[in-house]
């Protein structure tokens, strides 16, 4: 214990140190393990592109008692496919990796200043020309090519550093480290609010990534051999039993892990294509890192002073592990894979290289240690035959042996990956001539890589350029393909209305990635506009069971269903779904209700509409399905419907329509019946379907003479058959019995003779309003008598009912307004002129009454009229009387 907690014998200040370092380290790691689990993600969005769709629904029905007429209106579906972005820059993950190098520099210049005068100077001459390398004058300070800010980082670091070796030796480390991170922060300070470039962090970043690189290799090739150590440890330490135990041990696992390294070495070379993703570099590095901590105390001990692991070695391998992680969280989360293999390339090989080399230098120097079962891992920096250098030094060679078999392609990939960075510097500042050289620059250095080419294909999507596209996203699949790529060209080839050639790749994608549920959904897309609906069902099963966003393959699933599906089966369905709170799921939820003709209650979702009242189509689907839905039991969108056709400007003729159906059915039926009289009068490109929608409605209300003629500009059955109820509901069953039998004689139907049979006998469905007006008539009030207008305010018992209680009631001018209203649509009701032509008189307004007198006369029965008169003239009498005297 004391070993594994070296540091509880140190000061007070070292301690509190050590353990920030510690816990340093430990977010470096969780840093580049999140970003590391999938690069791609961290720079390629999975995008949702809808599109909207019309499915005949019927949800304005007109019941009988055996029967029910009812009109197709349309129901808006909302289809969804998985759309990869363009790649983009993480700029968040900028700001980290800064973060994390500013702390790891600190480290390592502050160990620097505690090493003797020869390291010291060799240290900071390696920083200089290390800092010369990254090209500050990018950053444009004091003007564009300008050297200042390069001598002035030269400047801070180095006096401070020597001011630190120099002249102050007594200063602990922590106020080094301090004094280090100060300068750091101030340059990054400067930087940021003097650099005029567009993104400093970035542009920094990508220039310096060199540096970086260099100190992340020296790093995971000091680590290289600190498994094998651990190995060593575990084999002999605590060992009770003498003999060979121990040394049979180190063999086996030793040998075990050597193979699993040249495994690793045959894939990442192409040589075996088999899966070892439990072998992963990445668990490697960490673990050859994290055990080096430990390790590095050993070998800092056995150098006999010339590195001393308190004073400096520990802050030494500390800060560059800080960077070594930070740099590859950096590499990952900019999906920059050349970089990414040539770390992993550098941990394989290097690991390979030199644990080969160290396993002979073990067993040379310590064969006789192990036989004896003695702790071999407390001498394991002590040789006896074979030294430490020549061990380093040929474990070296060895790497570059390795490096030399692959061509020397990871110093090609390092290369590549400094251009990709590059590329994307330019790339985010708009200058694509020149990010598109960088990158082209960087495939001629590893024409394969998926970062390059996916970039150039960005770039020429962002330009229109789909040929070019199609071609790098063909490029970005040969060596790392990703379902980003084959997303992305299957986009590009339905564009170019290859059909044929985007499902070909789509099922070439799925071999590759069987199990990703964005391809998944979209190949299930395009089979279901071929109408293959069981492939299509296939897929979309499939990937709502795979996909991270299981609701978008389930809204596919729900549009094909209304397509697709009979009624019967289309209710099972629908009562074994699982409701989603997705918008567009619960859009096609909506529109199947709508098929099944239920309209139960449901439940509004506010997420609809966003806070700026633009509509997406999800929200446009939405919005107009759940109007026509919940049109009877919800008025609300009929009020802030309008208000959003009025802020969406594109869509506000399918927001209006939509906002009539609550109107009609639960608001105010005189204001949606005069709204889309306007409209059927107006004509245009769904002046057929306004005159079908507004035909039903006014049968709904009794006004069966203009049902008739609006029902009359309907083509096919469903015009015909409401032109022959409303002839019916009037009493003309003649007439409407010949519309059947000539609909009859153009296309037999059974349906139809059948219903022409019934057609004598049709009575008009009781409504809401007859039972409302019942209500009033055995309990008159205000209420309920605007109860039973509401419900029908073109009915002429009602409203005449209703005009006579109110003019009781000393309320004329509100009697007197509903009889207009009435009139407006229902002006063949003597009814009502009666109630006209009174109230008119009792206001003085005898023009108006003369008319209404001479209406009553033409639409109601002698007998009628003169029961009329005997009242209308006493009252008429009285009233002329009253004025004579006024005057």
């Amino acid at each position: 214990m004391k070993e594994l907690f070296f540091w509880k014998v140190w000061s007070s200040s070292e301690r509190r140190i050590t353990i920030a370092a510690l816990a340093v380290v430990l977010l470096a790691v969780l840093f580049f393990i999140l970003k590391s689990a999938d690069p791609l993600a961290n720079v390629i969005r999975w995008d949702v592109l809808s599109e909207l769709s019309e499915i005949s629904t019927v949800v304005d029905i007109l019941k009988f008692d055996q029967w029910q007429y009812g009109i197709s209106a349309p129901s808006d579906l909302v289809t969804e496919q998985f759309v990869a972005s363009t790649m983009e820059t993480d700029f968040l993950t900028i700001r980290i990796f800064w973060g994390f190098i500013i702390v790891g520099l600190s480290f390592i210049l502050a160990s620097l200043t505690t090493m003797s005068r020869f390291w010291y100077l060799t240290g900071m001459v390696v920083f200089i020309l290390l800092v010369a390398s990254a090209r500050l004058e990018t950053l444009g300070i004091f003007g564009e090519g300008n050297k200042a800010l390069f001598i002035i980082t030269i400047t801070l670091y180095t006096g401070l550093s020597y001011y630190f070796h120099a002249f102050r030796p007594d200063i602990g480390i922590g106020i080094r480290i301090l004094g280090i991170s100060a300068v750091s922060v101030f340059l990054f300070g400067l930087v940021a609010f003097l650099s005029p470039v567009a993104f400093p962090a970035l542009t920094a970043a990508s220039y310096s990534l060199p540096i970086w690189l260099l100190i992340s290799i020296v790093f995971l090739l000091i680590s290289a051999t600190e498994i094998v150590a651990a190995l060593v440890w575990l084999s002999t330490s605590g060992q009770n039993k003498i003999g060979k135990s121990g040394l049979t041990n180190f063999l086996v696992i030793s040998i075990l892990y050597l193979i699993s390294l040249v495994l690793l070495y045959l894939k990442n070379t192409r040589q075996i294509d088999w899966n070892l993703s439990l072998l992963s570099p990445v668990y490697l590095a960490i673990a050859a890192g994290v055990l080096g901590i430990w390790g590095f105390k050993k070998r800092a001990d056995s150098t006999n002073g010339l590195l001393s692991f308190r004073s400096n070695g520990f802050w030494l391998y500390m800060g560059m592990f800080i960077v070594t992680a930070a740099f590859a969280a950096y590499a990952c989360g900019t999906a920059n894979d050349p970089l990414i293999e040539v770390l992993e390339d550098v941990v394989v090989n290097g690991q390979l290289a030199m644990s080969i080399v160290f396993l002979f230098y073990i067993l040379v120097n310590f064969y006789s240690v192990f036989k004896q079962g003695l702790a071999v891992h407390k001498v394991l920096y002590k040789p006896m035959r074979f030294g430490l250098t020549q061990t380093r030094l040929f474990g070296f060679a060895g790497v570059v042996i390795l490096f030399s078999v692959q061509r020397l392609l990871p110093v090609y990939q390092g290369i590549a990956g400094y251009f990709n960075g590059l590329g994307d510097l330019y790339s985010n500042t708009r200058e694509y001539p020149l990010a598109e050289q960088y990158y082209k620059m960087a495939l001629q250095q590893e024409f394969q890589n998926h970062k390059s080419n996916y970039a150039l294909a960005s770039l020429a999507l962002n330009q229109g350029d789909k040929v070019a596209a199609a071609y790098y996203f063909r490029q970005a699949l040969l060596k790392n393909p990703s379902p980003q790529a084959y997303a992305g060209l299957t986009g590009v080839l339905m564009q170019e209305s290859l059909f044929f050639d985007a499902v070909f790749s789509l099922q070439e994608g799925l071999r590759t990635f069987p199990e990703n549920g964005e391809l998944l959904n979209n190949l299930g897309m395009l089979y279901a506009k071929t109408n293959v609906a069981d492939s299509a069902y296939y897929y979309l099963d499939r990937a709502e069971r795979t996909s991270k966003r299981p609701e978008v393959p389930a809204t596919n699933l729900l549009a094909i269903w209304a397509r697709s599906t009979d009624s019967g089966l289309l209710d099972s369905l629908a009562n074994n779904s699982n409701s989603k709170k997705y918008l567009s799921w619960q859009a096609n939820w909506l529109a199947v209700q709508n098929l099944r003709q239920d309209f139960s209650k449901q439940d509004f979702q506010k997420n609809a509409i966003k806070q700026d009242s633009s509509l997406s189509v999800s929200g446009l689907a939405y919005l107009v399905n759940y109007a026509r839905n919940q049109a009877v039991v919800d008025s609300l969108p009929a009020a802030f419907l309008p208000k959003l056709a009025g802020k969406n400007q594109l869509l506000s003729e399918d927001l209006l329509l939509a906002s009539l159906y609550p109107e009609f059915y639960s608001g105010n039926k005189l204001k949606a019946i005069e709204t889309l009289s306007v409209w059927a009068e107006q004509g245009g490109e769904k002046n057929k379907l306004h005159h079908k929608i507004l035909g039903h409605w006014l049968l709904q209300v009794g006004l069966y003479d203009l049902a008739i003629k609006h029902l009359g500009n309907v083509d096919g059955i469903e015009g015909t058959l409401g032109q022959a109820v409303g002839y019916a509901l009037s009493g003309q069953q003649a007439i409407g019995g010949l519309l059947l039998e000539r609909m009859q004689e153009k296309e037999p139907n059974a349906a139809l003779q059948k219903l022409q049979s019934s057609l004598v006998s049709i009575k008009p469905p009781k409504t809401k309003a007859d039972s409302l007006f019942v209500i009033a008539q055995k309990s008159p009030s205000d209420k309920n008598y605007a109860a039973a207008i509401h419900a029908n305010p073109f009915d002429a018992r009602i409203v005449s009912a209703a005009a006579e209680y109110f003019r009781q009631k000393k309320q004329i001018p509100r009697a007197y307004r509903i009889v207009l209203d009435a009139l407006k649509f229902n002006d063949r009701a003597s009814l009502l002129w009666e109630e006209y032509t009174i109230l008119s008189v009792l206001q003085g307004l005898t023009g108006q009454a003369d008319e209404g007198e001479a209406q009553v006369k033409e639409l109601a029965s002698p007998a009628d009229y003169q029961a009329f008169v005997t009242r209308y003239q006493p009252m008429r009498a009285l009233i002329e009387k009253q004025r004579a005297e006024f005057q």
